[in-house]
Order: structure tokens, then C-alpha cells, then sequence
């Protein structure tokens, strides 16, 4: 038994051996812009951490939630779901359409449309309460994935850090993220190191993006020898006892 531990055990220093080669192998990186991917592409292309990113205005999406509130009125003011036709329900005013308008523009049609045939001088306030389209997913070697949501300016780091950190064998060198933008679906890599010390720009994250931090090749193998070592060292030890 200890004999085949310890096959197993230089299996396992052979595949780190030549997985540590592979890494000191030199790689050239091109650092130029790549063009994003068309809508009909089905496979994302890679842009250039340096892409022009800008959080915009956010617009209502189907599946928000909105508190709607109008001042001294309380039986006009409620919380309402935009649904699958982008429109929400009000009393008075029935189903109108909400999707792709920013708060504001809902704010001021609500206020126009009580004006003009309910209330004198409405006043309209609305509040996003949970939105979609804030929704940030982070997946793979992470503490704790899962969903977040943008408050404010969003960065990786900061994401990162609510997700609970890197795992043991993750890949910080190599952390996508996937976005839908105009041009169709892209995917931009960042060194997480290389922003911690400064060397890069920490990117601004927005909502409907996923970050997805993936294992390292090095990583998993690494503990796959430290696991198969400890094993190999503990079999030794009782063949050993078991000899006296």
C-alpha cells in the first residue's frame, strides 16, 4: 500500500513539474482593442480592459420593482411590478408603460397624467425598490457567489470583496467579466493583482454584468500534490509503525 501511495505520489510531482514549465513558457499578450462581438455572434469576444465604460442612466427593465408615491395621497401610492410588457398597473391611471424609461421620465408621465384629469399640482415621486438591471452575478472560486446588486459606483475590487475573496485555488490573474452591450455580448479580463498594487485601474462594474473568477491550473494541482503527499507521508508513517 505504501509503495503505490508513492507512485501516485511522483505521478503527481511529474504533472506539477511539467505544469510549472508550462507557466514559465513566455506568452505574448496583445494589449490592443478587440472588436465586440455582433448580437448574433454566439461566442463573446474579448475587449480590452481599457474599453471605454460608462454607468449611463439606468432605465426601468421588466421585473423591477417601484415604489411610486404621491404626495397626500396615500391610496394612490403603492409598490408595483413592471411586467413582461414592461408596463405597471396604477389606480387612476390603469397600465402604462415603465421599461426602458428612466425614473424621472416615469416620474414626470405619472405626474402629467394625475394633472390632467385627477389632481391639482400632483406631486410624484418614484423609487427604484429592487432592479434587474442593477444586478451584478458573481460565479466560480469565490467565497460566496451569488447575485448583488450596484449601490453608487461599483468596482471589481469592491465586488470581490463583498463575495468574500478568492478562493484557495483561484485564478486572479485571469477574472472576466461578461457584459451585453450595444455592439452584442463582450468579455473583458482583468488582473486582480496587477489593480491591488496599483499597476492597473480598478473597473467600474454595472449592473446586468457577470464576473466569473475561474480556477488556476497551478492551484488545483498544487493542492492535489500537497493532498496526495499527506496521504503518501501518512501511509509511510503507519507502514513504519506497523513494522516495529
Amino acid at each position: 500500500m505504501a509503495r503505490r501511495q508513492i507512485w501516485a505520489f511522483l505521478d503527481v510531482l511529474a504533472v506539477l513539474t511539467c505544469l510549472g514549465i508550462a507557466a514559465c513558457s513566455p506568452t505574448t499578450h496583445d494589449s490592443s482593442p478587440t472588436v465586440a462581438a455582433t448580437a448574433q455572434s454566439p461566442t463573446p469576444t474579448f475587449a480590452s480592459a481599457r474599453s471605454t465604460q460608462s454607468a449611463g442612466v439606468y432605465r426601468i427593465a421588466t421585473g423591477d420593482s417601484l415604489d411610486v408615491a404621491v404626495f397626500r395621497q396615500p391610496d394612490l401610492s403603492r409598490t408595483v411590478d413592471v411586467d413582461g410588457s414592461g408596463q405597471i398597473l396604477l389606480p387612476l391611471i390603469g397600465a402604462m408603460p415603465a421599461a426602458g424609461k428612466t425614473v424621472r421620465e416615469l416620474e414626470a408621465e405619472i405626474t402629467r397624467q394625475l394633472g390632467a384629469k385627477y389632481l391639482q399640482s400632483p406631486q410624484v415621486s418614484v423609487a427604484l425598490k429592487d432592479a434587474v438591471g442593477q444586478r451584478i452575478t458573481v460565479e466560480g472560486q469565490v467565497k460566496g457567489p451569488g447575485v448583488r446588486h450596484a449601490k453608487g459606483q461599483t468596482t471589481l475590487l469592491r465586488i470581490l470583496a463583498e463575495s468574500g475573496g478568492f478562493t484557495e485555488t483561484a485564478d486572479q490573474t485571469a477574472v472576466m467579466v461578461f457584459r451585453q452591450a450595444e455592439e452584442g455580448r463582450v468579455v473583458m479580463r482583468y488582473d486582480a493583482n496587477a489593480i491591488r498594487a496599483g499597476q492597473a485601474p480598478d473597473p467600474v462594474i454595472l449592473g446586468g454584468d457577470t464576473v466569473v473568477v475561474d480556477d488556476s491550473a497551478g492551484k488545483v494541482a498544487w493542492r492535489q500534490f500537497r493532498d496526495v503527499l499527506g496521504v503518501a507521508g501518512g501511509g509511510v508513517g503507519l507502514a513504519r509503525a506497523a513494522a516495529f
